[in-house]
């Protein structure tokens, strides 16, 4: 893809180029280069259309060895300047390890970043990084699905979770919780455990009458 005008005009956007570069384009359209032509990707933009994160793969590991190796990005649109936010960590706590970072999301106030990280045989984890320190913390177990926008738990985690009940031999079930920064469940989905799971979480947020993405 080369470089153009944004997907909305008038309107700060961040792509990524066929190329594996992160562009940044003002409400004008006017682009800016936030890393060099590579293995980058996953860019999104911060609430304030400045602040723009995004993932770099240092090493294309394969699953069976579990041997990637990604690190986090946070770059100023306006200005260009571009720093590594948070390096690869590999460890053997799931909770803990950082070595394959990936879908990196803004928290409400754009003062940190949710990634998922590889961590369990069967689920991801989702930390917290703080987008001026970089300090880290480990939230929860699951996925990502989105960051509540609107209504009474703005800036709550929308995580899909992959489940095993008490009794094993009722098998592995996955729900969509809904998660606070600190790792706090606050409810479940209602519906999200059958299996139009992600029907349900767009039912019950048109129910409510509230947003997320």
């Amino acid at each position: 893809m080369a470089i153009g005008a944004p997907a909305h005009a008038n309107q700060p956007d961040v792509s990524v180029t066929d190329d594996g570069q992160i562009v940044y384009y003002n409400g004008s359209g006017t682009p800016t280069e936030l890393s060099p032509k590579g293995k980058f990707m996953q860019a999104v933009l911060a609430p304030d259309d400045r602040m723009v994160a995004f993932i770099e793969v240092l090493v294309e590991g394969t699953p069976a060895y579990d041997d990637t190796r990604t690190q986090l990005w946070i770059a100023d649109g306006v200005t260009g300047k571009a720093r590594v936010l948070f390096k690869s960590r590999p460890g053997s706590d799931p909770k803990s390890m950082m070595a394959a970072m990936w879908n990196p999301v803004f928290s409400l106030n754009g003062g940190f970043v949710y990634v998922e990280t590889e961590a369990w045989v069967t689920s991801a984890a989702i930390h917290q990084i703080n987008v001026k320190t970089g300090a880290e913390k480990f939230v929860i177990d699951g996925s990502i699905r989105g960051v509540m926008r609107t209504g009474p738990h703005r800036g709550a985690l929308l995580v899909g979770r992959h489940l095993y009940p008490k009794n094993p031999e009722d098998g592995a079930y996955d729900e969509v919780h809904l998660v606070r920064p600190d790792g706090e469940v606050l409810l479940i989905v209602p519906g999200s455990r059958d299996d139009d799971g992600e029907a349900s979480v767009e039912r019950w947020l048109k129910a409510k009458g509230w947003s997320a993405w």
